[in-house]
């Protein structure tokens, strides 16, 4: 790393804002920008660039996921590095696939985020052992051989609507790409949900990226 990144940070409580200003100071770094949801962040990125945002996931207005992947579209040369207190699969899962090049957990020792910034800096992406671990967990089951002959029940379009469900697509949208009428669609779900043994959208999802038919 060359010279010191420019870093914005988006978290909506003040307190956290502040302690992690204070800590990037300790560790060399400035802060350009701090503010207090992803709409505000996505504003000022498009018209400064930064080289780095810190991104709460957990905030009003719009998220860390939505801000992510509208900065992924905006300004792809700055880079996202997720922030929070969540340690949970999906929620890993689902800011990956929305274009985080990084996810450091709030109360983790300061040397990782510091390795995630020069890590993102470096490489362009930085994946610590908690991620890797979490994504191996999460996406690293075989296929067994139920699995598989359920997918070979899967029709042409419930696989297509099956990936189209993983986006931020509502099933009106997905009627409308699909060139179907949205009680198409909930034939496809319904059908889905029984011969997958699901129940939501979410579990829908999180099968179609541990069994990979659709690409984090």
């Amino acid at each position: 790393m060359n010279s010191s990144p420019t870093i914005a940070i988006a978290d909506d409580h003040s307190l956290v804002r502040e302690g992690i200003i204070s800590l990037l100071d300790s560790l060399g770094y400035k802060v350009s920008y701090a503010c207090k949801n992803g709409k505000e962040v996505v504003d000022y990125c498009v018209e400064n660039k930064p080289d780095i945002v810190l991104m709460d996931i957990s905030m009003p207005i719009m998220d860390g996921i939505a801000a992510t992947a509208k900065l992924r579209e905006s300004v792809p040369n700055t880079s996202v590095i997720a922030l929070s207190m969540l340690d949970d699969d999906l929620t890993l899962i689902r800011m990956m696939r929305a274009g985080a090049k990084s996810y450091v957990l709030k109360d983790a020792p300061s040397n990782e985020l510091d390795d995630a910034i020069k890590g993102v800096m470096e490489n362009g992406y930085h994946y610590s052992s908690f991620v890797s671990g979490r994504l191996i967990h999460s996406l690293g089951t075989p296929v067994n051989d139920s699995v598989e002959k359920v997918l070979e029940t899967l029709s042409e379009r419930e696989i297509t609507f099956l990936r189209h469900a993983c986006s931020g697509l509502t099933y009106k949208e997905i009627a409308d790409m699909m060139c179907v009428s949205p009680r198409s669609i909930d034939g496809y779900r319904d059908s889905l949900f029984e011969k997958l043994d699901v129940h939501s959208r979410v579990e829908l999802a999180i099968f179609a990226i541990k069994h990979h038919l659709v690409q984090i």
